[in-house]
């Protein structure tokens, strides 16, 4: 008995360290020392590929690496910036310690919304023992279902842990053994060029990125990234955006007039997807810099 009691103080005190969680963002991160495995059928490591098992119809996808912020200094404003993001989107229904453990600490999660009451979490818990406060088991194809009340489920199986809204989780192990269709149909190539890591990304595509790029009333984007990260070499940094246009828009330069922020570059290919890149020293000014959006004039002067 005692040797109980003292394994469940340890999982609670490690459960502790790991999810205090809407207090910090860097509570998600992994922590040294020794946690119990899992084994898992499937291992992802890059957002893109997480971004892949997304079935689709995602209204929009965010994606956060705790792993890349451990990186920055404890007072960095893109800290402070990535965690009030994250405080929105973690639902105490599924992150609260008296629901989810994970013993090695989270190193990134991926959010995507499908405007349900509970989002769908892909979480990277390092290999570590996932516990979750199950009330039921249920198969569904070649996976075991954790579920609880609420309509909450998580796959414990794959890494990342799938955890979220059942009919969500379902969705995703029918991505996973060809059963449904991925985000990453319509998304990979675009997300494949661009290039790097990201300490913050967000996503949007389809029907959602049409009504939100308008040109009157006319859809000009179908797709839409931004993310953000820090130019170590430049101690500065980085706002990526890229998107899809639809018609003759493309990114163009700015002079220096133009411009409140210290570097711009933009790649534009021939399908229509642009890519822009500003960079500062001033985080705010990242925040709030924009690519110069324009688009190709037409005209036609026929005589007979």
């Amino acid at each position: 008995m005692a040797r109980k009691m003292e394994k469940k103080s340890a999982r609670i005190l490690a459960f502790l360290l790991a999810l205090i969680m809407i207090g910090s963002v860097f509570a998600y991160m992994m922590r040294s020392g020794s946690a119990e495995k899992r084994e898992v059928e499937f291992r992802l490591d890059d957002f893109r590929s997480y971004v892949n098992w997304t079935p689709d119809g995602v209204y929009y996808i965010q994606y956060y690496n705790f792993t890349y912020l451990a990186q920055l200094e404890a007072n960095d404003p893109m800290k402070d910036y990535v965690n009030s993001k994250l405080q929105n989107v973690l639902v105490s229904a599924v992150f609260s310690r008296a629901v989810l453990e994970i013993t090695s600490g989270i190193s990134q999660i991926l959010v995507a919304n499908y405007m349900t009451a509970i989002p769908l979490y892909f979480v990277d818990a390092n290999m570590g023992k996932v516990y979750f406060a199950k009330e039921d088991e249920t198969k569904y194809g070649n996976f075991t279902l954790q579920v609880r009340k609420g309509g909450i489920a998580l796959v414990d199986q794959t890494s990342p842990v799938i955890v979220g809204y059942k009919p969500l989780v379902e969705r995703v192990i029918d991505v996973i053994e060809g059963k449904n269709v991925s985000t990453g149909k319509e998304t990979y190539r675009y997300l494949s060029r661009i290039n790097g890591s990201f300490a913050y990304a967000f996503i949007m595509y389809g029907e959602p990125a049409k009504a939100s790029f308008r040109s009157g009333n006319k859809s000009i984007v179908d797709f839409f990234f931004e993310g953000y990260r820090y130019n170590f070499v430049n101690n500065s940094y980085e706002k990526i955006w890229a998107l899809h246009f639809l018609g003759n828009y493309f990114f163009g330069g700015m002079n220096e007039s133009e411009k409140n922020f210290e570097y711009y570059k933009v790649k534009n290919f021939k399908d229509g997807l642009s890519i822009a890149v500003m960079e500062d020293k001033n985080f705010t000014k990242v925040v709030e810099a924009m690519p110069n959006i324009l688009s190709w004039q037409i005209s036609y002067n026929i005589t007979e």
